[in-house]
Formats: C-alpha cells, sequence, structure tokens
C-alpha cells in the first residue's frame, strides 16, 4: 500500500511538473500583450532587437548602439494614448567626437509619419530627446518611429559605419 501511494505522489508531481514549471514571460518595459512587442526598448536587449528596423549598428559594450543619420523603432503604443497621446522618450549620448567633428546636431522625429519635433544639441555627453505625440499618431498596434539626425558622420578607413548617435532606450511614455 505504501508503495501504491509513493508511486502515486511520484506519479502526481512529474505529471504537474510541466504546468508548475513552466517560464513565464519576462516583463518588458512597456510590453502589453502576448505580441512581444515592447513600448520601451533597451536598444540592448536582444529580447526587443528586432523592435529596431533601420539605422541601427550592433550592441557594444551590452549596453548601447550607435545610429545612423536616419534610424526607426516599432513601438507599441501604450494603453489610452489613441485617446491620451503619449510621450516620445529617447536616452542616448552624443559622444565627444562627434560633437568636436559635426557642431550642433539636430534630432528629429515622426510617428507614424506624423511629426513631433526636432531639438538641437549643442555639446557632447548624456542627452534626452522628449516630444508630446498627439493621440492621432498612436492609433494602430504598433507604430513606426522614424529619426533623422541633420549630420552624422561618414564612413572612414578605420571604421566602415556611418555613425550619429549612441542610444540606449527609446520609448512611449503613457500621460
Amino acid at each position: 500500500m505504501r508503495r501504491l501511494i509513493a508511486l502515486s505522489g511520484v506519479m502526481l508531481v512529474l505529471a504537474l511538473a510541466p504546468v508548475a514549471c513552466k517560464k513565464k514571460k519576462a516583463k518588458l518595459g512597456g510590453v502589453e500583450d502576448e505580441s512581444g512587442v515592447a513600448s520601451v526598448v533597451n536598444v540592448a536587449d536582444a529580447r526587443t532587437a528586432a523592435q529596431l528596423t533601420r539605422g541601427f549598428h550592433n550592441v557594444e559594450a551590452d549596453a548601447w548602439r550607435w545610429t545612423q543619420k536616419n534610424f526607426s523603432v516599432a513601438l507599441r503604443p501604450p494603453k489610452g494614448s489613441d485617446q491620451q497621446g503619449a510621450t516620445l522618450q529617447m536616452s542616448f549620448s552624443i559622444p565627444e567626437t562627434i560633437s568636436n567633428r559635426l557642431g550642433a546636431i539636430t534630432l528629429s522625429a515622426r510617428v507614424n509619419g506624423v511629426d513631433v519635433g526636432s531639438q538641437t544639441y549643442d555639446k557632447s555627453g548624456d542627452a534626452v530627446f522628449r516630444k508630446e505625440v498627439p493621440a492621432n499618431a498612436l492609433g494602430a498596434e504598433v507604430v513606426a518611429v522614424d529619426f533623422s539626425l541633420d549630420k552624422a558622420l561618414p564612413p572612414t578607413d578605420q571604421d566602415s559605419r556611418e555613425l550619429g548617435i549612441v542610444v540606449t532606450t527609446i520609448g512611449l511614455i503613457p500621460k
């Protein structure tokens, strides 16, 4: 009888193991459903790398990516943003090399084709680009966010990449 109970216990544990041990999906900063498309993207995170649709170079120092002059990301608008709008926010850095060689840099952004504004940066260092996005630009399930710099370093013999700015995060923040 004890063997039967022990065997039943082992069978129960084995039967429940796949359910109990199922990995839960890690929540990204802005993932809102099972599609896996995030509202906020850390550019070094492999889970959201597919959302970096154009103009990003490979991850460096496990933390950031260089951009080209023009670069784009796909983001999921936060809940309710199709009624209230949202804030587009990007954290980045302008390396001294860029600022010394190019001077002031103007960064512009469009969300689903809607111009959300531009800002000029005249010194090197960490910076944040923050612009309000109107509700009419956020009606789709996933929106295209297109960034443009007025200038970038062209490729050289030492580095074959066009270099713009160094980005760490990009996201749509609820109001």
